[in-house]
């Protein structure tokens, strides 16, 4: 059986254990230490099958035994357990959220103290990165947004919302093991785990959620018409003066409609059109292309600021997404 690490890049792994400093190992990474402390003489007994999709981790977890895992972790990832069987108790800053088939949970790993299970348990655990969920979001809203997702911890699972994710991700997990189907249906595989992702986002109360329903208001007229004058010169020189005459409005109007309908002021949403584009045509790079060129076609001229507001938004350096273009395009012959 394969003893490897979960922080690693394999697409599908198999563990199991039954030594607690193993355990540990196995459970740890660069960013995050688990300390696996058992309860009971009768020790643990541990198996896992993790399986990874483009956006998200899923980890079928089974436990024998009593123990404290002890968490530290300096990532900015996102825990939603799902119990089968079983109870454990999560610390999550001093307050105890409990898990059961009834009721499962979201945490951020870096609030995450401590879990405690006692008996046979088996949950499946969905990892997804705050930046896929950010980036998600903000396509969803069209606006930039910041911060964390503040997510109230419990979920039912018992009915609504909270089945259909607890059904998703195991149908996901399903179908990303070993020879399954989603393995080799990249399109497929990438909008199951969009749904899920979007499930996540739009069914579980969290900071943002006022914004998501508030998503569906119309636009002022004014506003609308600076949007797409922005979408259509993101590459030239614009001043808030000049978006605010086309748009037919005052300077203050538009700041004003923007902050109500886009949670945000004009500059810094031609900022997140013009990061798009970067992103975009990252992806589609030929390797002739740097990511200076590409970043000063698009009105960013400070390298620094600019590297940084790209992660930011998108989870990983520009340089990566760069990178990740040339090794999907190949020259012919």
């Amino acid at each position: 059986m394969r003893r490897g690490n979960l922080a690693g890049k394999e697409d599908y792994v198999v563990v199991e254990c039954t030594d607690p400093a193993e355990l540990s190992s196995i459970l740890s990474g660069s960013e995050t230490r688990v300390t696996v402390k058992p309860t009971a003489r009768s020790g643990i007994q541990f198996r896992c099958e993790y399986a990874a999709a483009e956006l998200l981790g899923l980890a079928l977890c089974r436990y024998q035994g009593s123990a404290v895992f002890e968490h530290e972790s300096a990532n900015e990832k996102y825990l939603i357990f799902l119990p089968r069987y079983g109870f454990a108790a999560i610390d999550v800053n001093g307050a105890r959220v409990l898990t059961s088939p009834r009721q499962g949970a979201i945490v951020a790993c870096r609030q995450a103290k401590s879990l405690t299970l006692s008996g046979p348990m088996e949950h499946l655990v969905v990892v997804v990165d705050r930046a896929t969920l950010s980036s998600r979001l903000m396509d969803m809203l069209e606006v930039p947004v910041s911060g964390g997702f503040d997510f109230f911890p419990e979920i039912d699972l018992t009915a609504g919302p909270g089945l259909i994710i607890a059904q998703t991700a195991a149908a996901l997990h399903s179908g990303l093991a070993a020879s399954a189907a989603l393995r080799n249906a990249p399109v497929a595989r990438t909008s199951f785990a969009n749904a899920l992702v979007e499930l996540l986002l739009e069914s579980l109360p969290h900071r943002h959620t006022a914004e998501l329903n508030r998503r569906t208001s119309p636009m002022p007229r004014h506003v609308k018409r600076a949007v797409e004058f922005m979408r259509a010169n993101l590459s030239k020189p614009l001043t808030i003066q000049e978006i605010a005459l086309v748009s037919g409005s005052g300077i203050r109007s538009l700041q004003d409609g923007f902050r109500r309908f886009k949670q945000t002021t004009p500059s810094s949403y031609l900022q997140y059109l013009r990061l798009d584009a970067v992103h975009q045509e990252l992806l589609q790079a030929k390797s002739s292309q740097t990511v200076c060129d590409i970043a000063r076609k698009w009105g960013f001229s400070h390298s620094g600021r600019f590297a940084a507001d790209y992660r930011k938004r998108f989870g990983q350096a520009p340089s990566q997404t760069l990178q990740s273009s040339s090794f999907r395009i190949r020259p012919p012959g």
